[in-house]
This record gives C-alpha cells, structure tokens and sequence, in this order.
C-alpha cells in the first residue's frame, strides 16, 4: 500500500487532480467540449488515468457529476477506488475551467465573507468563508450523479464500509473547496477517516478557519504550493502585493493585470478580511517547493501560469508527459 505521506501518493494525487481538471477537454486538440455528458467525461478521466505514469488502476465509482454552466460545466467531481490495495477511496473535485464563468465567478467573489455555519451547522467557532468557495462547496453537495451510482456524493459515501480512509483532492480552486468540504464530511461522517491534499490552492477563509482547520485535521491534512506560484497568495493583502514583483526583472506584471491584483488588495484591506491559510508553519501540514523561473516564458502571465500547473510536476518528480494533459503554451 503506498503510504500517505510519500512522494509517489503525492505524485498520484497530482495526476488525479490535473487529469479532472483537463477532463472537460477533448483530445488529441485539447479543446473545451459544449454540453459534455458524464460518460464523455468518465471515459476521459478513465483513459488518461490509465495513460499516466502513476495515476491508473482506478475505477470511477461515483459521477463524474457536472455543474451545468450554460453550454460548459463547472466543478468536476468524482470518486475514484482502486489504486494499489484496491481500496483506495479518492474524492477529486476540478480546479478553475477556462470557458466556466462560475468558476470564475467562486474563484473571485472573495468579499462578503460568510460563517461557515451556512455550511456546518455544528461549527463551534465564528470562522467565515469566501462566499464564492461556499457557493462552490453547495454545488458539489447538492449535484447528482446520473451514471453509475445514482445520488449526492454523501449519498455515495453513506454506502461504505465504517472506518474507511477517504482521500479528498483538488488543484487549484479545487483545494480550496476541498478544505471546506473535508470539514463538512468529517461533521457529517464521524465514522471514517477523512485525508486533504489541496495543491496549489488560494485561501478558503479567515483565521478562525485556519486554526479550525488546523485543529480537526491535524495528522491529516497537507497544503502543498509553490513559492513562485502566485494563486496560494490569493487572498492575503500583504502576500497579493509582494506577488506584483513576483517575477521582475525579467517578467514585469502588466497593467491590467496589476489592476486585477491591486483592487483585490484594496477588497481586502477596505473590508479588513482577514484571509488565512491553514496549515503554516506547521511541519506536517505544509509542503514549502521552491520553484524555479522559466526562461521561455515571455510575460509575467505566462511565468505565473507555468509556476501554477507544470512546475509542481518537475517539483514532485514528474515530467511533462507523465500526465496526459495540454501541453505550456508555446510549446
């Protein structure tokens, strides 16, 4: 059985949250599809976990289950179980979609923050959330899967075995959802063993969620992200403004772009929101990679959108074509 904290899991989960996040997409032209049904989309996820280096011998045993989002969807969502002691149970959930205005509405919408008692009922501390991340997590409670098995995604998991160890992955804006959610399934299931790894993610909430956090998945739970990679920056004012010379000299921001990143700043210190990510400076918890500027790229959108997909591949061990996936731009 491969353990939790190794490289080679760490190596799986990435595959298994890039190749959702792609799974909208066809291929060999890497293009988004109109209107994907779940079986095109099981069948992508099916053939690309089984054409990577590490990410096959999974079946899918709920979903996949779409967000309509006019002729696109949005926050993929799927159970995945096999893996090397056949048991392996992995909830993945997509990161934000190129043609998805949802989710890029839920990536952005980080002001009013709302209690994440909306959610958990039982919360026993006044933490608050991106309302765009709340709005994100309820579309993946309340979405259906039509194939398979029929029903929620809490429906399915009511069905296993007591004691079961769950994996919960996301890339992205996938992990931040993915931290909201393992709170809501650990209240909700107190029988199983729930485990987050979010990659790449921005912060879900304040401070108060941080140490919540921190105190109900403590052991299991695991933040990786890449110091050159601007997105887990997202939502601290101080973090989004070192992140504006994030790549000078040699990619400078461009003005729309810093006037994107400066208005959220401005978001965030005129409504004194105190976003936190959990886990830091906690040995056990957070996973520091230190990647390395890539000369191909020309502009600071380019380097900050490299540093968030293809550098954790070379920083976790993997090469380019270990996963099938779209390849950088320019390549």
């Amino acid at each position: 059985m491969t353990s939790l904290d190794s490289l080679q899991q760490r190596q799986i989960n990435l595959t298994h949250a890039y190749v959702v996040n792609n799974a909208a997409l066809s291929s060999p032209d890497w293009k988004n599809m109109k209107n994907p049904s779940p079986n095109q989309v099981k069948d992508n996820i099916l053939t690309r976990l089984n054409g990577s280096k590490v990410g096959g011998g999974y079946g899918v045993a709920w979903g996949p289950a779409l967000v309509p989002d006019g002729e696109h969807v949005a926050h993929i969502t799927v159970v995945l179980v096999g893996g090397q002691n056949e048991n392996d149970i992995v909830v993945v959930t997509s990161g934000t979609l190129a043609d998805s205005l949802k989710d890029q509405i839920d990536d952005l919408d980080i002001s009013p923050m709302v209690p994440l008692q909306n959610l958990i009922k039982n919360c026993p501390v006044p933490a608050h959330l991106a309302q765009g991340t709340a709005d994100g997590v309820k579309a993946i409670l309340g979405q259906v899967s039509t194939i398979g098995f029929q029903g929620t995604l809490c429906d399915f998991l009511a069905k296993q075995r007591s004691g079961a160890t769950i994996r919960l992955v996301g890339h992205s804006l996938g992990g931040a959802l993915m931290s909201v959610l393992a709170l809501y399934l650990k209240d909700k299931f107190s029988n199983f063993n729930f485990h987050c790894e979010t990659i790449a993610a921005p912060t879900a909430g304040d401070g108060i969620f941080a140490s919540y956090f921190n105190q109900q998945m403590a052991g299991n739970a695991l933040r990786i992200y890449n110091t050159l990679d601007v997105v887990p920056m997202a939502w601290c004012a101080t973090s989004l403004d070192f992140s504006l010379t994030l790549y000078e000299p040699t990619n400078v921001i461009d003005e729309k772009m810093k006037e994107m990143v400066c208005s959220k700043i401005d978001t965030v210190t005129r409504n004194n929101l105190n976003y936190t990510q959990w886990g830091m400076g906690s040995a056990n918890m957070e996973l520091r990679l230190c990647g390395k500027p890539q000369s191909p790229c020309p502009s600071y959108e380019a380097q900050s959108g490299y540093q968030h997909i293809y550098e954790y591949m070379t920083l976790l061990g993997l090469q380019l074509g270990d996963i099938p996936m779209p390849p950088p731009s320019g390549s």
